[in-house]
């Protein structure tokens, strides 16, 4: 049984090497060979040196492959356990890591949505109140009187003039109070991607694993 303390910045930075040397072990090792049954030598070895040969590189890749894992264990659960310091304090290790690689992502991909149809219905109001409603009202209210002349300043003439530019006002239908919505999630946003690698980076480096295998 192997115990060893590091870092989590140390196990991270071993599990990269470990995953070359795997690859190269268990791609350069031979764990079996076909051999005719008169020879006395595989690849210019006696069998019981090849035999020896392959016995060792099954275990060399076992060791290093248990070491990897051990070490991905170890930094697993600590990560589910360690929470950040400072402003991060409210997320694990792996909560920082899961929303740096694809909560930030999801919550970018929300607020890109919100200001889209904000924006557009900020444009749709802005065109359909302006100009064109107050034509449409003119229009309407001489189809209802006919010709304008000497009705502008009637009351009976500004009553439906007004009626009418009420009943058609575009109005923005807004239960979320979507502007603030917008503005705090902009800000959280920025302020989670401003500093979340160097509170891992911190982390990393001052917190300790215990690996056994």
């Amino acid at each position: 049984m192997t115990k060893e303390t590091m870092t989590i910045h140390q196990g991270l930075a071993e599990l990269k090497i470990l995953n070359d040397r795997i690859y190269k072990t268990v791609t350069e090792s031979t764990f079996c060979k076909e051999n005719i049954h008169s020879n006395q030598k595989i690849n210019g070895v006696s069998i019981e040196e090849f035999k020896k040969t392959v016995v060792s590189g099954y275990d060399k890749s076992n060791d290093l492959i248990k070491r990897a894992i051990a070490i991905k264990r170890a930094i697993t659960n600590s990560n589910a356990e360690k929470h950040l310091k400072g402003e991060y304090e409210k997320y694990t290790v792996a909560e920082a890591i899961y929303m740096k690689q694809h909560g930030i992502a999801l919550k970018e991909t929300l607020l890109q949505e919100m200001k889209d149809q904000y924006a557009k219905a900020c444009s749709k109001i802005n065109k359909e109140n302006g100009d064109k409603l107050a034509e449409a009202a003119e229009k309407y209210v001489t189809g209802m009187f006919g010709s304008k002349e000497g009705k502008q300043n009637t009351d009976e003439y500004e009553k439906a003039r007004k009626a009418y530019i009420d009943s058609h006002t575009y109005e923005m239908v807004d239960p979320i109070d979507i502007k603030n919505k917008i503005d705090e999630l902009e800000d959280e946003i920025s302020k989670f991607k401003a500093g979340i690698d160097a509170a891992l980076s911190v982390s990393n480096a001052t917190t300790d694993i215990t690996i056994e295998y």
